[in-house]
């Protein structure tokens, strides 16, 4: 079963926190508050969670600041969607944080359709991300099962050779070829000889 996605609310004001969880309860979104990003930091481990959602960042809070939270999350290579909550003073670093691949940033008070379109957009953004790590994944565990001579036939195969070229580099007949090209094909689910391709080349066997 999947897991609930969660908006992680990060802000040192609890009136904010408290008039937020229930505005996104209140469109069926749970969520979670902590009053700064260190508290979060103790309670969530961003990198192992496997929880969908986003977070909701105020830049201005005790302790690590909301663009110091952010860094530290890419550093980790954490790319949880995240949504800053800025003040008029906030804009320059607000922009900042764009550049950390933020989702957007909005400035307080925060209008509350456009808060809550911007979570469901950061949500579905979240879930086609997990969606992509998980077919890598899958396409990594299909490749490591590869033996040494599948791993040189889609090498050659990436590489443009055909299969008349590939029987002699591999000193097989082209029906050989063409045999395994097939296997290959079913066992990477790929749906043409293009599609191997391109995964020969992401796995680094191109």
């Amino acid at each position: 079963m999947t897991a609930s996605p969660t908006v992680f609310i990060i802000d040192d004001d609890p009136a904010v926190c408290r008039s937020t969880a229930m505005m996104l309860q209140a469109h069926g979104l749970e969520s979670r508050a902590f009053a700064t990003a260190d508290e979060f930091l103790r309670a969530v481990d961003p990198a192992a969670s496997t929880t969908p959602g986003c977070i909701l960042l105020d830049l201005r809070m005790p302790g690590m600041t909301g663009e110091e939270l952010l860094r530290h999350l890419r550093q980790g290579g954490v790319h949880i969607p995240v949504i800053v909550i800025t003040g008029h003073g906030d804009v320059p670093a607000a922009v900042r944080s764009m550049k950390l691949g933020v989702v957007d940033f909005l400035q307080k008070p925060v209008d509350h359709a456009i808060l809550v379109d911007t979570v469901k957009q950061a949500l579905r953004h979240d879930a086609d991300q997990r969606r992509q790590d998980a077919a890598r994944r899958d396409e990594i565990e299909r490749i490591n099962r590869l033996t040494p001579r599948e791993r040189e036939l889609i090498a050659l195969l990436a590489r443009g050779r055909t299969s008349k070229e590939i029987a002699a580099a591999l000193e097989v007949s082209v029906k050989t070829v063409d045999n395994h090209r097939a296997h290959l094909l079913s066992k990477l689910g790929a749906a043409n000889v293009a599609e191997l391709a391109a995964i020969a080349v992401r796995a680094g066997l191109g």
